[in-house]
């Protein structure tokens, strides 16, 4: 039960008496609790003069370190971490013949090792410096791999954890950091994002909008005592009361609760049939995150390619927008709508294509979400600058067909303006993005040391940079200054432009879509 609305005074907005209860149209977003590290944790500023020194400096051997964020210490054995990207001899990735990139195994030819994992970190109520000789808030043993897509072959990896018990298999959940306890969690390197904060800003703020969104805490990595730099601890998308809230899956009942996603297809994918891949409307396959794999039926399975392409078949009908046949007696049209707005406001590329989850509690309405992976938002897409690019969701699978619907994009303009006069205001969203990189302090100065090689595109191959070169920041107060104009600069455009989604719902746009 983690995301509830923060005041209940807010719902009683919702409605007023006049000849019957009416939807107050200029009534407040409701706003969803979240925990934001760098308002509410320990900072640089609240250590004792001694630690505070010794925070500040660069230094990174382990018997000298000392920071003001949570510290994460790995110890492999020794040992590779598998997963990395296999190339060929041109450099480029390797694929298998079902297009699945290969990627490394352990020496004992497995996707993950074994590692010892520790956390240690301070209290509000006694701040201090955090050093690798303290005492660990949490020492536990866990499965180890790299994980990503593109970033795979960037030189700063991201990792996926999972706690198990001594036997390799059985899970053994840990409460890291406050965000509750669960066993699979996410590790994420920043290096294309050379701010450091484009998943955190987004989950974050968008957390506040859409429900079950990962929480996020800034930390410092080392991995066998070789110091990482800045990483972001992440919730992982899975069923549970402490992340998406839903009913647990009964393998006696074909029906059940699910979260799916659109994704690259992965060895893991537990691919569902889906309407879209079909008529080829989209090339990401639908891959079934829960039920897991060993715990889901064939008839489970066969359920949730039903429900999913009920939506889709409704959706992509004659009868989209007519009731009782249209799409909204099937989804949640609220969730759809807000994930439309945070990625239009954040440009984000990937947006409805990769990383896109869905879920559906038992007996609920399909929902969109949880968010996931902003590395290439705010117009930190590698290809290409999208800056001037328009609206990026009409396009999309589902908001290709959802913005012919004259309510839906009504919808939008009314929540979109909501928004922006609340939790997405200039203010709020300008002072959050400099609030969290004051935060970082000596740390973000403890990173670069360790990877501004890379602020330099003539240190760094094609596939580990944006595309022209001038893109790349050569300095990190540049590379802030660049996420702040594209979050600013698109806020402003949307504000000039949002009224005019309404062209694609318009009679002469969508007449050969309707009935």
């Amino acid at each position: 039960m983690k995301y509830r609305v923060a005041s209940l005074a807010t719902m009683a907005l919702v409605l007023v008496v006049c000849a019957g209860a009416t939807v107050l149209a200029d009534k407040p977003p409701e706003k969803l609790t979240r925990y934001h590290q760098h308002e509410q944790a320990q900072a640089l500023a609240d250590l004792p003069e001694a630690d505070q020194r010794a925070a500040s400096q660069l230094e990174t051997d382990p018997r000298e370190f000392a920071s003001h964020l949570p510290v994460i210490s790995i110890d492999t054995g020794g040992q590779p971490i598998p997963g990395d990207a296999v190339l060929d001899d041109a450099g480029v990735e390797a694929h298998d013949e079902q297009g699945i990139a290969e990627t490394t195994l352990s020496a004992a030819g497995e996707e993950s090792i074994s590692v010892r994992f520790q956390l240690r970190a301070a209290s509000n109520e006694q701040p201090r410096a955090v050093r690798l000789s303290d005492e660990s808030a949490v020492e536990a043993r866990a499965e180890m791999h790299i994980r990503g897509h593109s970033s795979r072959v960037f030189d700063k990896k991201s990792y996926q954890l999972r706690f198990t018990e001594d036997d390799r298999l059985t899970p053994a959940p840990e409460d890291l950091l406050d965000m509750g306890a669960g066993s699979n969690w996410v590790l994420n390197g920043p290096f294309l994002d050379k701010t450091l904060l484009r998943n955190y800003v987004a989950f974050n703020l968008f957390g506040e909008i859409l429900p079950f969104t990962p929480e996020v805490r800034l930390c410092e990595l080392f991995v066998d005592g070789d110091y990482q730099g800045v990483y972001l601890l992440m919730e992982s998308i899975r069923r549970d009361p402490e992340r998406v809230d839903i009913r647990k899956t009964d393998p006696s009942s074909p029906a059940t609760s699910f979260i799916v996603k659109r994704d690259w297809i992965s060895k893991d994918s537990g691919i569902a049939f889906d309407f879209l891949t079909a008529i080829k409307e989209t090339s990401s396959p639908l891959d079934i995150v829960y039920p897991s794999e060993d715990v889901l039926t064939p008839d489970q399975r066969q359920w949730i390619c039903d429900e999913f392409n009920r939506f889709e078949k409704a959706l992509y009908s004659f009868d989209y927008d007519t009731d009782p046949y249209s799409y909204k007696s099937t989804i949640d049209v609220d969730t759809f709508v807000d994930y439309f707005i945070v990625n239009e406001l954040a440009l984000n590329s990937d947006a409805g294509l990769f990383s896109a989850y869905f879920y559906q509690d038992f007996g609920g309405k399909l929902c969109i979400g949880p968010l996931w992976d902003f590395n290439n938002a705010f117009n930190n897409y590698m290809e290409r600058d999208l800056s001037d690019n328009g609206f990026i969701m009409i396009d999309r699978p589902l908001f290709f067909m959802l913005t012919k619907d004259e309510q839906f994009t009504d919808q939008v303009i009314e929540r979109y303006r909501q928004l922006r006069e609340t939790i997405l205001s200039d203010e709020r969203l300008e002072s959050y993005l400099r609030g969290a990189a004051d935060y970082l302090g000596p740390a973000r100065e403890r990173n670069d040391q360790r990877w501004g090689y890379s602020y330099d595109p003539a240190n760094v191959e094609a596939n580990m940079k944006l595309v022209p070169d001038e893109r790349n920041p050569r300095s990190y107060e540049e590379a802030l200054a660049q996420m702040k104009d594209s979050l600013l600069g698109r806020a402003a455009w949307l504000d000039r432009n949002i009224e005019n989604i309404r062209q694609y719902s318009h009679e002469s746009a969508v007449k050969r879509y309707n009935h």
